[in-house]
């Protein structure tokens, strides 16, 4: 471990965290496992919706964010407040969270902390005054990190003329597991291990769930029409995509073997355990998709959410599917393609594996610099 840090610091981390979502479970696990790389002089504390349970998952400090009080005390005994990673800085999926998180960064300017923008993905901004209070409030934090260029270019044209540093997403920065918890939850399931694995991440996205649910349905008959293969449906965000998930298995089970459904609640270092015994990964959820990209699963997404175009620009690929009006016949299409050529297509996304590793160091080797200013 590198320190590189002559005394102890402290630093708050805010995002939305302690709710069970895995995406940002995973983030928050990337940002520990990589700052914790580079110095063993920072104590980690955590803004979270459950402290009990992040304190004992990640080894943390841990307070609740929804008590202005404990709030206001951690900030002040804390040397820099760090904001991410994840979509925080958005009005999509709410009008009001973007509030509290820049209520948090504005807190931490009043008690004159340092502040630092870590690997977001930023936008989009609908509402007038979440743009001016956001762009108000970035002008003065002291350092600015961005997960990606699309992000970059939306803050620049909002008028936040800074030094703003691209990387890429945090869940990037976790030490890998190995595969055999995946392995022995397929085993539990009684897949066929001579077969290749496709694993389904599917939401419940607005009003788009009965055609998102026809589609699927569809895209897994033209599947299996020409290629004999698992299907595995993954929950993502557990209490919200089983539902769906449900009810795409149970129309689908009917009618064909080797289709599964994963009832069981995994952790981080589980689920990415799973997803690295995937050969490919159609995902509606972008850390679906970067967990893939991670663990060596041939990443396809279906974009609710400009965050999802970033990543596949990143992969310097085009996404072509979108939940509003994705078709069976050209997912289908991909994936089969994807079956065909999966060692030459797993060549190319592992190029800009390395690539995003060497970056996570980049914002974490930033932490410190900013820390030690």
């Amino acid at each position: 471990m590198t320190n590189t840090l002559q005394k102890r610091y402290k630093i708050l981390v805010s995002g939305y965290f302690g709710y069970n979502n895995i995406g940002d479970e995973a983030i928050l696990k990337g940002l520990i496992d990589g700052i914790r790389k580079k110095s063993s002089n920072i104590d980690i504390v955590v803004l979270s919706k459950n402290p009990d349970w992040t304190m004992a998952k990640y080894n943390v400090e841990s307070v609740n964010r929804s008590k202005i009080s404990d709030i206001i005390s951690a900030i002040r005994d804390c040397d820099m407040l760090v904001s991410g990673g994840g979509s925080l800085l958005q009005d999509v999926t709410s009008k009001k969270s973007i509030l509290y998180y820049l209520a948090i960064l504005k807190l931490a300017l009043f008690f004159k902390k340092k502040t630092f923008i870590y690997s977001q993905g930023i936008g989009p901004i609908s509402l007038k005054f979440n743009r001016i209070l956001t762009k108000r409030i970035l002008n003065k934090v002291d350092f600015i990190n961005v997960r990606d260029n699309q992000s970059k270019r939306y803050l620049s044209d909002m008028g936040i003329n800074r030094d703003i540093l691209v990387t890429t997403d945090t869940v990037f920065g976790i030490n890998k597991p190995s595969l055999e918890d995946g392995k022995e939850l397929l085993e539990k399931l009684g897949i066929d291990k001579n077969k290749k694995n496709i694993a389904l991440t599917i939401i419940n996205w607005k009003g788009y769930r009965k055609r998102t649910v026809e589609e699927i349905i569809k895209t897994v008959e033209k599947i299996k029409e020409k290629e004999d293969v698992n299907i595995i449906l993954i929950p993502f965000f557990y209490h919200v995509d089983l539902d769906i998930e449900t009810e795409i298995y149970n129309k689908l089970k009917k009618k064909y073997d080797n289709i599964y459904l994963v009832k069981e609640y995994l952790h981080i270092e589980r689920y990415l355990s799973l997803v690295g015994n995937m050969d490919i990964m159609l995902s509606m959820r972008l850390h679906g998709l970067i967990f893939a990209t991670l663990m060596g699963a041939y990443p396809i997404g279906i974009s609710y959410d400009p965050k999802i175009d970033g990543l596949m620009k990143e992969l310097n690929r085009i996404q072509n599917h979108y939940v509003e009006d994705f078709n069976s016949d050209d997912v289908a299409k991909e994936i089969i393609n994807a079956v065909e050529n999966l060692d030459m297509l797993m060549e190319e996304t592992n190029t800009h594996l390395k690539r995003f590793y060497s970056l996570t160091d980049k914002h974490n080797e930033a932490v410190i610099e900013v820390l030690k200013r």
